[in-house]
């Protein structure tokens, strides 16, 4: 600054000089004369800083300053309150790694807060969306890395659309059935990015390689970031500084394979449901599917339509709703050798492919250790509400918790964050933030993120936190309705459609009353 103003010498023949301040009623300015040397600089800068109370001690150092030879134009803004010097706040830096859901939740809660926050995100893929990218392929994406995405062919969403969308942009088009295909939701994703202009933040096809915390002396709060990140294309390194960063790169990506002793010996085909793609594939074969949750259960109705038998292995309550005649429920594999597959309660049962519908696990093989995250069991500690890393505060990891429904608890995080980096929520004590980060709730480990009908409360306790409005009752209201119903009709709820009328009322309408909008389908 003091470099460019030194630039604008005014001509020879110097106009009077003016040490009195010339005020109006926004600001005051400064006419002075400029100290011959920079230490003279460095401490008129230091004496403005250090004004507070009025112009006179200003105008008081400027008349020992008689003999300097140029005239300075300085603009000082004076606060009318304090009658103190207000500094602008520089805005935070904040990188954003991923581009799926969470990643453009997130930049979106930036984008709306742009007079104090700069955001950029870096996304591998050559386009937004993350997991709602199908892909043929199971092994290599076009720059030679692991398949990311776990997007099978026929998927239709287990929720309805209804309930899918963000609070801030609820128009899903071209599907009217409330279970969408994959493709539907990811033109609502590039909609979405598209009505809220956020492409401009996003660096596509650039791979985050390491993200290192550069702790703040005696504070840990003031963590900054280094952001190592590296174009796919072209192989181009760079680094980024950021004040705060958002871990978006999602969690379905690296699959979970418990250990079954013996299994190396079974002799069919062993694969996850990462890998799978469509149930042609299993045309005429015995296949077991071991895992009951939503995929688990999906993949195995699919599969049956095509395979000779499909037997469900897991040791939850048996599903009650009706099933595919050749889709049998059985009890858990716990080993396998040369003959077959030995189960829980002691039946044997031989298979031609055995897919595990086991789940996947957190990985952020980018972050450095001095982050202090560490993965027990896929509990991801410290966090803070499955949240805020509690010794990084500027760290969030935004879409850990499942069997919740994700896009709206994305948005209620994303906003938390921004509340909590603009000084609006305010955290507990370590103390309390690592009991909170510890909390099982008397289940395993593995489950840890889990929250199912707790996800209102937690929804409710940030909204309230960050001072924003709470989600509205639908989507609590609409999940409940929609889950009773299908667990009752596991073959047939995705036929059925969700409608959230003007007044927030949710009323749940059956193919017999769709009036022929699933005709064709």
């Amino acid at each position: 600054m003091w470099a460019a103003m030194l630039a604008r010498r005014p001509p020879s023949r110097n106009p009077p000089i003016k040490q009195n301040i010339i005020s109006d009623t926004n600001y005051q300015k400064l006419y002075i004369r400029p100290p011959e040397t920079q230490s003279a600089l460095v401490s008129y800068e230091k004496i403005i800083r250090r004004t507070s109370s009025s112009a006179a001690a200003v105008e008081m150092w400027l008349s020992k300053k008689k003999g300097l030879s140029l005239l300075l134009a300085g603009l000082c803004l004076f606060s009318s309150a304090s009658a103190g010097i207000a500094t602008t706040t520089k805005k935070k830096q904040v990188c954003v790694v991923g581009a799926g859901a969470t990643g453009l939740a997130s930049i979106k809660q930036f984008a709306d807060s742009s007079d104090e926050f700069d955001v950029v995100a870096f996304e591998r893929n050559s386009e937004v969306g993350g997991l709602w990218i199908y892909s043929e392929s199971v092994d290599l994406d076009e720059h030679n890395l692991p398949v990311h995405s776990s997007m099978y062919k026929y998927l239709r969403t287990n929720l309805p659309k209804e309930l899918m969308a963000f609070p801030d942009y609820r128009h899903f088009h071209g599907d009217e059935r409330s279970c969408v295909t994959h493709e539907t939701v990811l033109a609502y994703l590039n909609n979405y990015t598209d009505h809220f202009n956020l492409r401009q933040y996003i660096k596509l096809n650039t791979m985050v390689d390491k993200v290192t915390p550069i702790l703040g002396e005696g504070d840990s709060t003031t963590t900054k970031y280094s952001v190592e990140s590296r174009d796919l294309n072209t192989n181009e390194t760079a680094e980024t500084s950021c004040d705060a960063i958002a871990v978006c790169n999602g969690h379905y990506f690296k699959p979970r394979m418990p250990k079954i002793p013996g299994i190396e010996t079974f002799p069919g085909k062993l694969m996850h449901s990462h890998y799978y793609r469509k149930p042609e594939d299993f045309a005429d074969q015995t296949v077991v599917v071991l895992g009951a949750s939503s995929s688990g259960v999906d993949i195995s109705i699919e599969i049956a339509e095509h395979a000779k038998t499909v037997y469900l292995s897991h040791n939850k309550d048996k599903i009650k709703s009706p099933l595919s005649s050749n889709l049998v429920q059985v009890a858990g594999v716990v080993s396998a050798n040369g003959s077959g597959l030995s189960l829980e309660d002691g039946g044997l049962i031989t298979a031609d492919t055995f897919v595990y519908c086991t789940g996947y696990v957190f990985s952020y093989p980018f972050l450095d250790e001095k982050s202090g995250i560490e993965l027990r069991d896929n509990h991801v500690l410290p966090l803070y509400k499955h949240l805020v890393n509690v010794d990084q505060p500027s760290m969030a990891f935004v879409g850990l918790p499942l069997l919740v429904v994700h896009f709206p608890l994305f948005y209620v995080q994303a906003r938390y964050f921004v509340s909590l980096l603009r000084g609006k929520a305010k955290l507990p004590s370590r103390e309390l933030m690592l009991a909170d980060a510890n909390e099982l709730h008397g289940r395993p480990e593995r489950y840890a993120h889990f929250l199912g009908d707790a996800q209102w409360a937690y929804n409710d306790e940030l909204a309230e936190a960050g001072a924003f409005e709470r989600l509205p009752s639908y989507y609590r209201n609409g999940y409940q309705i929609w889950h009773a119903y299908r667990t009752k009709n596991v073959l047939g709820y995705k036929l059925s459609n969700l409608r959230v009328h003007d007044n927030g009322d949710v009323e749940l309408v059956h193919p017999s009353q769709n009036n022929g909008l699933l005709e064709g389908a």
